[in-house]
C-alpha cells in the first residue's frame, strides 16, 4: 500500500468515525446554540461580566440528561414524540403541548431572522432580501428529501460553522480574579436581586432546553432508522454535543466580556459585530458574522422539522426525511409554512433585543408539559422496555426541571417589578 493510498483510507476512517458520532444528538445541541442565544451570552459577558459562567458549566447536565430521554423513548418505543404524547395522554394533551412549542417556534423564528436580516444589513443586503433568500434556502433544502442522510449531511456541514465561536478561548484572556468572582457571585446573596442578573439567568436557562429539541431528536431517531445497538452511540452523541453546546456559550459570553472591556457595546445583533471588527478586527468580525448566519439557519431547519415531526405523527401522516415529498405531502407542507409568519413580523418589529430576551425567559416556563410529559414517559416500563428510568433518577429529573421552571417565572417577575 503507497502512502496515497495510506492518507486515502485514513480519511475515510475519520470520516465514517464522524458520521457514526455525529446525528440526531448533534444537529439538536449545535441549534440549541441559535444566535438569539448567542446574542444572549454575549449580552451576558458585557453586562454581569464573567458571572454566567459557572451556571453554563452547570446547565450542561440539564441538557444532557434531558435530552437523553428522548434515545430511550425512541429507541423503547420506535416513536416519535408526537405519536407517544397521543398515544399516552390522549389528543388534547398532545394538542397543548403542540400549541406550546408553536408558540415557541414562531417567537424563535423572529430570532433567528433578526439575526440575519440584521447582518445582512452591515452588508448592504436589505431586509426583505435576507428573508426571501432564507425562505427560498429553507425550501431548497427540503428537496432534498426522500433520503435522511442527505439532509443530515448538508445540516452537519452548517452546524461546523458554529464552532468558530471557540477560537474566544484562544484569543481573548482571563484573568484568575474575574473567574473568582464569577464563581463566587453565585454564593453572594446580593446577585439574585439584581433584575440584570436574574434576567440574564433565566435567559441562559431559558436558552438550554427547547420543546422543539425533545421533539425533533426522538423523532429524527426513528427516522433515521437507529436501533438497540446505536444506544451508546447517540447518548454519547449527546453528550458530546452538551459540552460543546455550552462551550459555546462560554465562548460567546467572553466575546461580550471582551467587548466591554474594550469599550464596544452589545445592544443588538449589529452593534455586537460592528464592535467585534472595531475592538478585535474586520476578520473576525466576519468570522462571527458566518458563525451566527449558521446558527440562526441550522436552528431554522431544526425547529421546522421538530414541529413537522410532531404535527405530523399527532395526525397519524407519513412523516420523515427518509420518505419522498408524493408520500409525505403533510410533513413537507408544515415544514415549508411554518416559518413564513415569522418572516412577515420581522419586516414590521423594531424592539428585536427585549424580545429576544423575553422569548428565553418565557421558553423556561413553556419548556415544563413537554418535559414532564417525557419524564413520566420513560418511567414507564410498559412503553419503553428496557430503556425505563429509576424512581430516583425520575425524582431528581422532576426536581431539576422544577428548578429550571421556577428560576424563569422568578426572574419574569423580578424583571417586571
Amino acid at each position: 500500500m503507497n502512502f496515497q493510498e495510506r492518507v486515502s483510507r485514513s480519511v475515510k476512517g475519520v470520516s465514517d468515525s464522524l458520521k457514526v458520532l455525529l446525528g440526531p444528538g448533534w444537529l439538536t445541541m449545535l441549534a440549541d446554540v441559535d444566535a438569539p442565544s448567542i446574542l444572549t451570552a454575549m449580552q451576558s459577558g458585557y453586562y454581569v461580566s464573567l458571572a454566567m459562567i459557572p451556571w453554563l458549566i452547570i446547565l450542561t447536565i440539564p441538557l444532557y440528561f434531558i435530552q437523553e430521554l428522548t434515545i430511550r423513548a425512541a429507541l423503547g418505543s420506535g416513536k416519535g414524540m408526537g405519536t407517544l404524547l397521543k398515544e399516552v395522554y390522549g389528543r388534547r394533551v398532545a394538542a397543548i403541548s403542540l400549541i406550546f412549542m408553536l408558540i415557541i417556534d414562531g417567537a424563535a423564528y423572529v430570532g433567528e431572522y433578526a439575526a440575519i436580516s440584521a447582518i445582512g444589513l452591515l452588508f448592504g443586503i436589505p431586509v426583505f432580501v435576507s428573508v426571501l433568500l432564507v425562505l427560498v434556502f429553507h425550501t431548497i433544502i427540503i428537496l432534498f428529501g426522500g433520503s435522511y442522510k442527505r439532509i443530515e449531511n448538508i445540516l452537519l456541514l452548517i452546524s461546523a460553522f458554529i464552532l468558530v465561536y471557540i477560537i474566544a478561548f484562544a484569543i481573548i484572556p482571563i484573568s484568575p480574579q474575574a473567574l473568582d468572582y464569577a464563581f463566587t457571585s453565585m454564593f453572594t446573596p446580593g446577585s439574585y436581586i439584581n433584575s440584570m442578573y436574574i434576567t440574564l439567568l433565566a435567559a441562559n436557562i431559558g436558552a438550554v432546553i427547547m420543546p422543539w429539541m425533545l421533539y425533533y431528536q426522538q423523532s429524527a431517531i426513528v427516522d433515521k432508522g437507529l436501533r438497540r445497538e446505536h444506544y451508546t452511540h447517540e447518548r454519547f452523541e449527546t453528550a458530546m454535543g452538551a459540552a460543546i453546546s455550552e462551550t459555546l456559550m462560554i465562548g460567546s459570553l467572553l466575546v461580550g466580556y471582551w467587548l466591554k472591556v474594550k469599550g464596544g457595546a452589545v445592544d443588538g445583533f449589529q452593534s455586537a459585530l460592528l464592535s467585534i471588527s472595531r475592538v478585535i478586527s474586520p476578520y473576525w468580525f466576519v468570522v462571527a458574522a458566518i458563525g451566527m448566519i449558521a446558527a440562526a439557519l441550522l436552528a431554522i431547519f431544526i425547529i421546522s422539522l421538530g414541529f413537522a415531526y410532531g404535527l405530523g405523527e399527532y395526525f397519524g401522516w407519513a412523516t420523515g426525511l427518509s420518505r419522498r415529498m408524493c408520500e409525505a405531502r403533510g410533513f413537507y407542507l408544515f415544514y415549508v409554512v411554518e416559518i413564513v409568519p415569522a418572516a412577515l413580523i420581522i419586516l414590521f418589529m423594531k424592539d428585536l433585543v427585549n424580545l429576544i430576551l423575553g422569548i428565553m425567559v418565557f421558553n423556561a416556563v413553556v419548556l415544563a408539559l413537554p418535559t414532564y410529559l417525557l419524564i413520566n414517559i420513560v418511567s414507564r416500563g410498559e412503553v419503553v422496555g428496557d430503556y425505563v428510568i429509576g424512581k430516583t433518577r425520575t425524582i431528581a429529573l422532576y426536581i431539576m426541571t422544577t428548578l429550571l421552571i421556577v428560576s424563569g417565572i422568578y426572574a419574569a417577575v423580578i424583571s417586571i417589578l
